[in-house]
This record gives structure tokens, C-alpha cells and sequence, in this order.
């Protein structure tokens, strides 16, 4: 069960409200400064940030404490309008995991709620779209981001579907984030034009490190569409 933290800051709705018409830009470059910092607080320890909304976040923390996640919410705090809370647990699957964590932290008045586990591997997959230089030549940069997103909606509802969880990368990059059982049934069901390189590992860095592995193998190879590299596999 890998441990899932969801990170809420706090009275956003009315931050955002109070900066005026003339405020996305203060908004955008504050959104980028959080996520940058929190990023760089979790992916230190080895850990990953999925922004969700900008007013929410996910780290993949396996191996962080709770008093690791204290100092994290002290100097997250130091940047953010109106404070934040932070919910930390562990779930066989990672959506089930979010939804509980989504429950507690609106319940809850407490900034910290930690909530001890048995931590086993990170499932992630890391796909790309084919080709999708010539896509792009072939149409037009928007037309191309527009299909990206198209998959990712897809490949977010089959994921969710499964107990698993998304985050687009940028580009044709994207992130799925399941367990090991449901690989196979996530990739039956996704178009087959899509590259997956599949990471795990108890460490959520090591198992996006593996995964980018696998699928640089398979850019290289036009006869398979999956690879999966694991601890296992790669010492």
C-alpha cells in the first residue's frame, strides 16, 4: 500500500476573490511558486507531487514521517495566503486513498492528520502518445495538445475505474498511477497507439526513474508497447 498525502490550501476561494479582476496572473505565478516548492520538498525525500486544481496537491511519500511532513507544512505554509492542511495515509489503491484523505481534511480542523501504515511499492506507468511530432506537423500544436488531452481524460476514467490515479506530465507525457493487478486490465482497455513504460518500487522517485527507463526502451522499439522494470529486475 503506498502512503498518499493530499494537501489542501486553505480559504483559496476567497484569496483569489480578493485580488480583484485583474488577478490570474498573481494567481498563476503563485500557484507555479507553491507547486515548485512543494515538489522540491517532496521529490528530496523521494517523493512526487500531482497538482490537483492548484488549491489541492498529491505526493506519492513513502518513507516520509510525520515529522517530515510537519516541517513540509511549516514551510509551505510560509508562502501560502491562508495556511494549509495535510492529510498522510496508506491504501492498496492510490483514487480509494484520495477519496478518504478528501473526507478527513474537510472534517477535520487539524493541519496535520498522519495516519500510520504498512507502506509496500508505487505502481506508476508513465505513458506516451506515438509519434506525435508528425501529429503535430500534420495538424497544428493545438489540435495535437487538444488530443493529449482527449487520452489523459480517457486514460484518467479507466484509471480512476481501476483504484488508480493520473497526472499529466506536459507535452505527451502522462502518469498513471495504479496497482500491480491492474495493469493489465488499464492496458487492454487504453488505445494501442499508446507507448506504457511501467516503474515500481517502494520509492515513488525510483519507480518514476524505472519507468522512464522502460519507456526509452520502447521508443527505441516499434514491436512492443509495454515494458515493466521493477526492483525485482533492476538492482
Amino acid at each position: 500500500m503506498p502512503r498518499i498525502t493530499l494537501i489542501k490550501l486553505l480559504k483559496y476561494r476567497e484569496w483569489t476573490e480578493s485580488l480583484g479582476s485583474d488577478r490570474e496572473w498573481r494567481i498563476q505565478l503563485l500557484q507555479s511558486n507553491i507547486y515548485s516548492l512543494l515538489q522540491s520538498l517532496f521529490s528530496k525525500r523521494n517523493g512526487f507531487v500531482i497538482p490537483l486544481r492548484y488549491d489541492y496537491y498529491i505526493a506519492l511519500s513513502n518513507g516520509i514521517n510525520r515529522e517530515i511532513h510537519e516541517r513540509i507544512l511549516v514551510e509551505l505554509e510560509s508562502i501560502t495566503p491562508n495556511g494549509a492542511r495535510i492529510v498522510s495515509l496508506t491504501h492498496k489503491y492510490p483514487f480509494i486513498a484520495q477519496l478518504y484523505a478528501t473526507n478527513i481534511i474537510e472534517k477535520s480542523r487539524d493541519k496535520l492528520i498522519y495516519r500510520d501504515g504498512v507502506e509496500d511499492e508505487n505502481v506508476i506507468l508513465h505513458i506516451d502518445l506515438d509519434d506525435v511530432t508528425s501529429l503535430t506537423y500534420s495538424t497544428s500544436v493545438f489540435e495535437t495538445y487538444a488530443r493529449i488531452t482527449s487520452i489523459y481524460a480517457e486514460a484518467t476514467s479507466h484509471a480512476s475505474r481501476l483504484g488508480g490515479i493520473t497526472s499529466y506530465l506536459g507535452g505527451d507525457n502522462m502518469l498513471v498511477i495504479l496497482h500491480r493487478e491492474a495493469i493489465d486490465d488499464f492496458v487492454e482497455v487504453v488505445p494501442r497507439y499508446l507507448k506504457i513504460g511501467v516503474g515500481i518500487s517502494y520509492s515513488p522517485r525510483r519507480a518514476l526513474s524505472l519507468a522512464a527507463e522502460a519507456l526509452s526502451v520502447l521508443r527505441r522499439e516499434r514491436n512492443r508497447r509495454l515494458l515493466v522494470y521493477s526492483d525485482e529486475t533492476h538492482r
